[in-house]
């Protein structure tokens, strides 16, 4: 995951809470470990290495995430896509200073990218890439997928109220603080980072957020963001940030993209197929006042400057 992940947790056994927390964070750290497509030694990256060349033998874990992902891609009109490996390497997004890449570079990347050319095969937990140079990018769902485990020690360990966060863009509220009905959580604003878009009252929910203040390109008067759009290719440009409410926090971390690329329209209809899922968007440049957009049910869920 490559970032930080703080676990807040209420108990009336000070012990029992900090052994929970503890058990939770070993928990994120284990799945870094497994999905991580930095670390060589993960069983993602011997995913990527390998699946090309001949089928890879995944552990029911793995083989269970990337069919979660296969789902999430077939939900949101292909704008969640974990495929894209190669054309973020190619942007250089995975490096410290990304960069604009040749057309043929571009080209070259996107042959090797698309959830169509990953064969899952259920019986033996097999995964097979079509595309030679297809690589697997966990960045738009780890996030959520480890908070969500963190979620399920602190429960099995007898924890009902926390806030599980993952670098601050992925938060689950677990039950509710003493005394208040949810945790408060702020959406951030890039253009004032002392006026919020809006507050959220997480309760036995997740709220992700993805966008350009998080990495992005400048390359004289247009900003490339990192998050693509898997069915060009490109960089998706004139959005500042999205911001998902739903039930676990790998659907909100998931969300975010078909939140983040699609017209209002799509997003309104994608939104309706999860249960408890709201959107919330800044579109335009991230300077100056928010042009605020959220799905037409979600007014009441996001509390503050939204007007």
């Amino acid at each position: 995951m490559g970032t930080f992940c703080e676990i807040q947790g209420y108990d009336s056994d000070a012990a029992r809470a900090g052994q929970a927390i503890e058990a939770a964070l070993d928990e994120m750290s284990r799945i870094d470990r497994l999905l991580s497509n930095y670390d060589p030694a993960s069983e993602l990256s011997a995913m990527n290495r390998s699946a090309a060349s001949a089928p890879f033998r995944a552990s029911a874990e793995l083989f269970g995430f990337v069919a979660a992902c296969r789902r999430f891609y077939d939900e949101s009109a292909g704008t969640f896509d974990p495929t894209v490996g190669a054309l973020v390497r190619a942007w250089g997004f995975f490096a410290r200073r990304p960069e604009l890449p040749s057309a043929a570079a571009v080209a070259a990347a996107k042959a090797a990218s698309g959830f169509d050319n990953v064969r899952l095969i259920p019986g033996d937990h097999s995964i097979s890439y079509l595309a030679s140079g297809l690589e697997f990018d966990p960045g738009g769902i780890g996030k959520g997928y480890a908070v969500d485990r963190a979620v399920a020690v602190l429960r099995r360990l007898g924890i009902r109220s926390a806030l599980v966060s993952a670098g601050g863009s992925t938060i689950y509220g677990l039950g509710h603080p003493p005394g208040r009905d949810g945790w408060k959580v702020a959406v951030a604003n890039p253009a004032d980072a002392n006026r919020p878009v809006a507050f959220i009252q997480l309760r036995d929910n997740a709220l992700s957020t993805s966008g350009v203040s998080e990495q992005s390109l400048k390359a004289g008067e247009r900003r490339y963001s990192h998050i693509f759009d898997p069915r060009s290719g490109a960089p998706v440009e004139g959005m500042c940030q999205a911001t998902v409410i739903a039930r676990s926090a790998a659907e909100s971390d998931a969300l975010t993209k078909p939140a983040y690329i699609l017209p209002r329209e799509e997003v309104t209809r994608v939104m309706k197929r999860y249960r408890g899922a709201h959107a919330l968007r800044m579109e335009g440049a991230c300077q100056g006042p928010p042009a605020v957009w959220m799905t037409p049910w979600s007014r009441p869920f996001f509390i503050g400057n939204t007007e």
